[in-house]
């Protein structure tokens, strides 16, 4: 049976599907259909290779929950890259995306993130392979997307490294046949984040149908959100004192200490504001509370958000090509290539060192009238809180190339009952990132001490004993009053030039020696070989660290390799018995030798037990690994901005910028997790078309690598005395934290328990006179705990939304959608549920008040698809989209949250063409 989207539908696979728990995308036209992927030897139908599992065998069902999302489902919520799609299955968590890396270098990358354990804990796999992108789905050929296989438990036996929440295994439609253009553009309901994407994919066979190519690619420009103020609820917001002293989620803040004009924030003149002819007037001021003496509601302060994106812009374009070739009846070889780039430019901030200044009271950019004042008073000197943003207001430019050569046989023997194959895979990766118009911070000194130099002009105070400096004084007294080659002077381009390498290789072979029961004893084994490494190169000044906010060493290829052997079998215990329609035993093992850190062993074990035609149950027990990855491992320190309560000053707490410097350690061991499973699936025979499955996962990770956050870090030196932490902790002469340093260490432990639910109905409307197939599905995941112990204090994340710690996740997700699918038209309406809960758990955020919460949240969207036939096979699709139909907000200060809507309500429409 074949719907309009091409859902493709069997017993055999039905049978898996109902087991898959967390399934497939909650759209129109869900695949709750387990549809499993082809293998490329011969292309045989027969034979089924199941993600998770390297047995491939007829009718093997996966004890380890498996789904599809098909590219049907990929299509139809006109969702532009993988990352969004796979969002809307409760089991992911957005943790880095658009709204997330607004002001971080990370910006442009993609990552699956199952379960909320953090995206180096999913392994992402092309066709089965690792890519030198690794988790970041921007890289992933849009357009030759077949289906997305996801493996919700731990699959290291199978795969290796980083399996440890799961797989998305990205399968490409190898047998491509025809032509297919696309295009869509879409927009928000207040203008703005506009997309455009286009796409195109073509496949032919040759030689007699022995030889198949494809090709496709994709082009997309997202123009993003800017600025952050955009959307008042989440720009400018983040949580203030009241009038009880404790913390609440606002927006509208300002910085009461800090002007793009520049405020006076000490002496006789304190509370005045420079304008822009450089006299002085009243500075406007907010609400202010003595908890956030630099913080403020309301009044004209300076606020970052102002100037960077809320949702970051990004342009990506992608190109995939594959030729294979029957050299005989049962040995395919093919070859494969991709490439991919992903670049961007927008606002990124003004020079965040910069913020309290000394200026001296002879400054010669000072009228006479206000060193009058100064001279009267007796003050030489008062500090002056500026954003540089005519100066240093910061742009990120960055771009990213990725390409991937692999090149593999496949073949069988026995008359089909033995499969084996080989590949080799080569791939790079290179980061251009540059950070323009940033300070060099001696010269930005040197520059801002001006003094009256002969002929009563202005000079840098050096110039006086130097008449050479290339030192020009610097006017900051009113926004947009210095001169060009002043900037020119204090300021310069930060690069940074990374790139790294992936050699993949691997030999393996399945297959059925014998059977039992009636049924096939399965078999596979192979060996693996991966070689992993990067460098990274900086500019002078960074070398030299000229820079005040950020800089670098450069790092020459480092990297390490891993030799891996692995073996499965997949035995039937029991058939045709009462209550034992079959029983099935996997089992599999994978010992992973390390370079850097020596052998280490994963394992699996789980079992099938179809009672009966209705009612199917499964259990997994396995062993995951996940090795420190090379910026674990050798990355120098790097630079990130953000906020701290310093709780070093318990009067006040006041809320501190802050630098975090993070680094790599070659000494961390592999993260070891065990994960057990266990699961019912019901299809019952007097209600055809429904199914229901429930899932039980329970996961605990030792030895997690991982760095301490800011706020962490403060905590446990100021709340529990740690003495390590405070030495990871510097402050300035004024006694502010500046910065924080920390690295990657095995110091946490990971703990989490949940439920997966899945109901679906599909039923043909024939009975009732109509054409079509009408599809409902309901999924939903329950979290009772996802706890993080640092080993310094637990952090239990369930129940919590914010973004103030990264394990941080609802009790409840869930997603209900019905669809209707005919030959000439489509539509479908669903609903997304997020649950209530805090921002944060007090440990994590303290003193909040009492009614500190959020609220639960439903979005529904829209779709609907017309279909025009106009030759044999031939048809032309026009589609539209509504996304958060009833515009619902956001919680006020819920920053990148990776659960909320942050944009609103955003319409998209395309059209497709197949010929």
């Amino acid at each position: 049976m074949t719907s309009m989207l091409g859902i493709r539908l069997s017993t055999r696979a039905v049978s898996v599907s109902a087991l898959a728990l967390g399934a497939a995308l909650a759209v129109s036209t869900p695949a709750f259909a387990q549809e499993a992927a082809e293998t490329t030897a011969a292309e045989n139908s027969d034979v089924i290779v199941i993600t998770g599992s390297r047995i491939s065998t007829v009718g093997f069902d996966a004890p380890t929950p498996t789904t599809v999302v098909s590219a049907a489902d990929l299509k139809v919520a006109g969702r532009t890259d993988i990352q969004a799609t796979l969002a809307d299955l409760p089991q992911f968590r957005m943790t880095q995306s658009a709204t997330s890396t607004n002001t971080v270098t990370s910006s442009g990358q993609s990552p699956a993130d199952l379960r909320g354990l953090g995206s180096a804990r999913t392994l992402v796999l092309i066709n089965g392979r690792r890519h030198v992108s690794s988790n970041d789905l921007q890289t992933i050929p849009y357009s030759l997307v077949k289906s997305i296989d996801i493996v919700t438990g731990g699959a290291s036996a199978a795969y290796g490294s980083d399996a440890v929440a799961g797989v998305v295994n990205i399968m490409l439609d190898n047998k491509r046949e025809g032509f297919e253009l696309g295009a869509q553009t879409g927009i928000s309901s207040r203008g703005d984040g506009a997309k455009y994407l286009l796409e195109g994919s073509a496949g032919f066979s040759f030689a007699d149908g022995r030889g198949h190519f494809i090709v496709g690619g994709d082009y997309l420009n997202d123009k993003g959100v800017i600025p952050g103020t955009s959307r008042p609820l989440i720009g400018a917001a983040g949580f203030f004192p009241g009038a009880d002293g404790k913390l609440y989620p606002t927006n509208n803040l300002r910085e009461s200490n800090r002007h793009e004009d520049g405020v006076i924030t000490s002496g006789v003149l304190a509370g005045q504001v420079f304008n822009a002819d450089g006299t002085l007037r009243p500075f406007e001021y907010g609400t202010r509370r003595a908890g956030a003496p630099t913080l403020m509601i309301g009044g004209e302060g300076y606020h970052i958000d102002n100037y960077r994106s809320l949702s970051a812009p990004i342009q990506r374009a992608n190109v995939l090509a594959r030729a294979s070739y029957d050299l005989t009846d049962n040995l395919n070889i093919w070859v494969e290539g991709n490439y991919n780039r992903v670049w961007d430019e927008r606002p990124f901030f003004p020079d965040l060192w910069i913020n309290q200044l000394t200026i001296s009271a002879s400054n010669p950019y000072l009228s006479t009238a206000i060193r009058d004042q100064l001279a009267t008073a007796g003050e030489t000197s008062f500090t002056m809180g500026r954003a540089v943003t005519d100066v240093a207001m910061a742009h990120y430019d960055y771009t990213r190339e990725t390409y991937q050569v692999s090149i593999g046989v496949d073949g069988s023997f026995g008359d089909g009952k033995w499969r084996y194959n080989a590949y080799y895979s080569h791939g790079e990766q290179t980061q251009d990132q540059t950070l323009r118009d940033i300070t060099l911070r001696q010269n930005f000194l040197n520059a801002v001490d001006a003094v009256t130099g002969p002929g009563g002009t202005p000079v840098c105070r050096i110039a006086l004993t130097d008449p050479t400096t290339a030192c020009r004084p610097l006017n900051l007294f009113g926004s947009g009053n210095s001169d060009q080659a002043a900037i020119d002077y204090v300021t310069a381009d930060w690069n940074a030039y990374t790139t790294t390498w992936l050699d993949n290789m691997g030999v393996s072979i399945s297959g059925e020696p014998f059977e039992l029961w009636n049924q096939p004893v399965s078999v596979a084994a192979g060996i693996e070989y991966r070689e992993q490494a990067f460098s990274t190169k900086y500019d002078e000044n960074s070398l030299a660290s000229r820079f005040g906010t950020i800089n670098g060493q450069n790092i020459p290829k480092t990297g390490n390799n891993v030799k891996e052997a692995f073996a499965e079998v997949a035995i039937p215990l029991l058939a045709d018995l009462p209550f034992v329609q079959k029983l099935m035993f996997n089992g599999a093992a994978r010992v992973s030798d390390y370079s850097t850190k020596g052998s280490i062993w994963s394992w699996k074990v789980g079992a099938v037990w179809d009672i009966n035609d209705s009612i199917k149950l499964r259990v997994t027990r396995s062993r995951d690994i996940r090795a420190a990855n090379l910026t674990e491992m050798f990355s120098l320190r790097s630079t990130l901005f953000t906020t701290v309560v310093d709780e070093g000053i318990p009067a006040t707490r006041p809320t501190t910028s802050i630098i975090l410097y993070t680094g790599g350690n070659p000494d961390v061991a592999p993260e070891i997790a065990d994960t057990f499973t266990v699961g019912v699936a019901l299809s019952p025979s007097f209600m055809p078309g429904f199914r229901f499955s429930a899932d039980y996962y329970d996961i605990k990770i030792n030895d997690v690598i991982t760095t301490l956050t800011a706020q962490q870090i403060v905590n446990s030196c100021y709340l529990q005395g740690n003495s390590g932490a405070c030495a990871q902790i510097v402050r300035n002469g004024a006694g502010a934290i500046t910065e924080i340093n920390a690295a990657y260490i095995n110091v946490a432990k990971f703990t989490n328990k949940g439920i997966d639910f899945e109901a679906s109905y599909q039923t043909s409307l024939d009975s009732i006179g109509l054409p079509g197939q009408l599809n409902i599905r309901g999924l939903a995941n329950y979290v009772d705990s996802l706890a993080v112990d640092n080993g310094i204090l637990t952090i239990e994340g369930a129940g919590y939304l914010g973004s103030q710690a990264t394990y941080l996740i609802p009790k409840w997700r869930g997603t209900l959608s019905a669809s209707y699918e005919s030959e000439r038209f489509g539509a479908d309406v669903r609903t997304r549920y997020v649950d209530g809960g805090g921002y944060a758990p007090a440990n994590v955020l303290a003193g909040q008040g009492d009614s500190v919460s959020i609220s639960s949240r439903w979005y529904f969207d829209l779709g609907a698809r017309l279909y025009i036939p106009y030759g044999d096979g031939k048809k032309f699709t026009v589609y539209g989209n509504v996304q958060n139909l009833f515009d619902r907000d956001p919680a006020v200060a819920a920053v990148s949250s990776p659960y909320h809507d942050l944009i609103g309500r955003y319409f998209t429409v395309g059209a497709r063409i197949n010929f």
